[in-house]
């Protein structure tokens, strides 16, 4: 089988290369035909054209490059879209700082493959890289995906969207994307079949330039969600079908695949996060009071 492999590729320094190459040389499978198609959203003109590490050679390399606004959902989109177009039944969508165990990619497609009553299925992560080889297995799983490592079928888009392109460059996405999921009540598995390590968030905390705009960047995520669907992210998805809008922005005649296009800065863009927030917890209040008189 095809198998594309995704990943938005963010390359500034020494060390954001580092783990780029533990990622790609621990990319291995007995079973597919690996498509390797980088989403490359930076790379430092030191390491440009940048050479790819591997240890099992994809079948082929396809670099994608996304214009305009640079995120990781646009990239996310880009990859799963080109995937497809590529032939490939499913794609796998990672981060740049994971490191497969040694049978994971294979063991994840063939729980997809004898699951297919779930739209996403994801890898679990190990908390030990020096024993990863020796991390337990078992054929369990639940319904709290990890969107560091996850697989997606090439029809994913038809069910409630694409990935929302107004978390600029990241963070929520992943959120937003399963919320709708969930709302949309389709399953996700995470299965403790498949193992995989994560360093965690090594682009930012590599790059100082990169992590003071996060400060900044990761706040305005967390509000455009609450705007968005009325609470800040929930993990329990029991709890997401109780408390979260049921429509995105609590608009009835919006579908969940919606999401309004990328806006310039506005007024409310322009005041303190404090009364954002504020100002965001008013306008939710009065949208939940308005529907609940609706359906008096």
């Amino acid at each position: 089988m095809r198998l594309a492999i995704t990943a938005p590729v963010y390359v500034a320094n020494e060390e954001h290369k580092k783990y780029l190459d533990l990622t790609t040389k621990s990319i291995v499978s007995a079973k597919h035909q690996i498509i390797w198609m980088p989403c490359e959203n930076y790379l430092n003109p030191i390491f440009a054209p940048i050479r790819y590490a591997f240890i099992q050679e994809p079948k082929e390399i396809r670099v994608l490059h996304p214009k305009g606004q640079q995120s990781v959902a646009k990239a996310w989109n880009m990859g799963i879209t080109y995937g497809s177009k590529a032939g490939c039944k499913y794609i796998m969508v990672i981060n740049t700082d994971i490191v497969f165990k040694n049978d994971s990619i294979d063991r994840l497609v063939d729980f997809a493959e004898k699951h297919p009553e779930a739209v996403l299925w994801t890898m679990t992560p190990c908390g030990d890289l020096v024993n990863l080889e020796r991390c337990p297995e078992d054929e369990t799983f639940v319904q709290h995906p990890d969107f560091s490592c996850f697989l997606v079928k090439n029809d994913i888009f038809k069910h409630v969207g694409t990935f929302d392109e107004n978390f600029i460059p990241a963070y929520c996405e992943d959120g937003d994307m399963y919320a709708r999921l969930v709302l949309a009540d389709f399953k996700s598995y995470a299965y403790n079949g498949a193992k995989f390590f994560h360093y965690g968030s090594i682009t930012i905390k590599s790059d100082l330039d990169l992590s003071s705009k996060n400060a900044r960047s990761y706040p305005r995520c967390q509000l455009y969600f609450k705007e968005k669907w009325g609470h800040f992210m929930i993990e329990d998805y029991r709890q997401m079908k109780d408390t979260y809008f049921k429509h995105p922005y609590n608009q009835a005649d919006k579908p969940l695949s919606y999401w309004r296009q990328p806006m310039s800065s506005g007024f409310k863009d322009a005041l303190p996060l404090s009364i954002q927030h504020t100002y965001v917890s008013f306008l939710n209040w009065t949208k939940r009071i308005r529907a609940r008189i609706k359906h008096v």
